[in-house]
């Protein structure tokens, strides 16, 4: 195991299900057979979605245990897909011992199909690979499966050799100081109307600044997650391929300056830059990882200053006609993003251009949640988020 991997592995012990969770909403069947013959190819041209763990200590390493991933049916008829209220189904973790992944048909009306991937074995974009050749084989088609079993490490050190230090703790979160004591998190959904939001990830970015100097005077930085792979040629790899880069947010900050920052960090690379004392990690001990998270977390609580303000991750554009297949049609797409309780909130933005909106969803930790605090930042996203001309 990697790193990322052991870490992942902790939070999601510590934060169940700290799971990639892709939605697919729309129209048609769900024909639980041939779902279950598409995962069955597709798991097979993509084994990382058949992982488990085997071993101990050190010697701990995910194998491919040959079994397909399960495509279980639940009832969503009474369930929005706004929020987790009415889908206990999400609650479910997803064990290292297998099955790692799954397949989850909704039914209910609209028809949703959930793609959930421990994080620890895959990343999101090594989700959307699996996601897509499930779609392909359902439309009859062959799948593309994988060319690459690189680390995340790997494909850093093969473009970036320079490394980072870590920041103090300092951060602020955008909805104050933690409260109360309830483990887990939350998560909501905001769709905005109009796909085409200029500079959508700075625009939230600065939203979510003064969201968090409402409640305190603190430095604010946000992380964004980079997609590795773009930087080896056609390269196809289920794991965990994503880097940090980090935008400091001031008081003169434009959403236009936020994107050229975030524009000449990758022209500079950076999301290739690693900490030199991730690799220790490696060495360490589960128990040891997880005392570590655990007393992080602790410390958050107690001075809600954090290693960031948060995470905003760009999904782009999905496209829908890649997910065409087996008598089901989508319209819509969904991310809910893994949380753990020592970051303050993770979100996701995506556009749709076929229905002309603008996704946007939120996890955060219910310490930070309470108090009416989580409903004013989606308010004040609703409010504030300003769309461009439409194209």
């Amino acid at each position: 195991m990697t790193a990322t991997e052991r870490l992942y592995l902790i939070n999601a012990e510590i934060c169940p299900p700290f799971a990639n969770q892709f939605f697919l909403e729309g129209t048609g069947v769900l024909d639980a057979k041939l779902w279950r013959k598409a995962v069955e190819v597709a798991a097979a041209a993509n084994p990382g979605s058949r992982l488990v763990l085997k071993g101990k200590l050190n010697f701990s390493r995910w194998v491919d245990s040959g079994k397909t991933p399960p495509v279980r049916e639940v009832d969503g008829s009474s369930w929005d897909c706004m929020s987790p209220e009415g889908a206990p189904f999400l609650n479910d973790p997803l064990s290292p011992d297998g099955p790692t992944c799954e397949v989850i048909l909704i039914h209910g009306d609209p028809l949703r199909v959930c793609i959930r991937t421990l994080h620890a074995v895959m990343d999101g974009r090594g989700t959307a690979q699996w996601m897509y050749d499930i779609s392909r084989v359902l439309r009859g088609e062959q799948p593309i499966g994988f060319n690459s079993t690189m680390t995340e490490y790997q494909v850093a050190k093969s473009f970036q050799k320079k490394g980072r230090v870590p920041k103090p703790h300092v951060y602020i979160a955008p909805t104050g100081m933690p409260s109360g004591t309830e483990r887990g998190f939350t998560w909501r959904r905001v769709k905005l109307n109009g796909a085409h939001y200029p500079n959508g990830l700075g625009q939230a970015a600065l939203i979510l600044a003064r969201e968090a100097w409402r409640h305190a005077d603190g430095p604010v930085r946000f992380a964004i997650p980079v997609d590795m792979r773009a930087r080896i040629p056609n390269m196809l790899n289920n794991g965990n391929i994503t880097n940090l880069i980090y935008i400091d947010i001031t008081n003169h900050d434009t959403p236009e300056s936020l994107s050229k920052n975030v524009k000449q960090q990758l022209e500079e690379r950076r999301d290739g830059e690693l900490y030199w004392a991730d690799q220790l990690i490696r060495y360490m001990p589960l128990s040891m990882i997880r005392r570590a998270l655990l007393k992080e977390i602790a410390v958050k609580n107690a001075t809600g200053r954090y290693r960031n303000s948060g995470i905003i991750s760009n999904m782009g554009e999905i496209p829908r006609e890649l997910h065409v297949g087996g008598g089901f049609t989508p319209h819509d797409f969904l991310g809910i993003p893994p949380c753990v309780d020592n970051i303050p909130f993770f979100m996701g933005i995506a556009r749709n251009s076929y229905l002309k909106v603008f996704e946007i969803t939120i996890s955060i930790p219910k310490v930070l949640a309470s108090d009416g605090r989580f409903d004013a930042i989606i308010q004040r996203i609703r409010n504030e988020m300003k769309p461009g001309p439409p194209k």
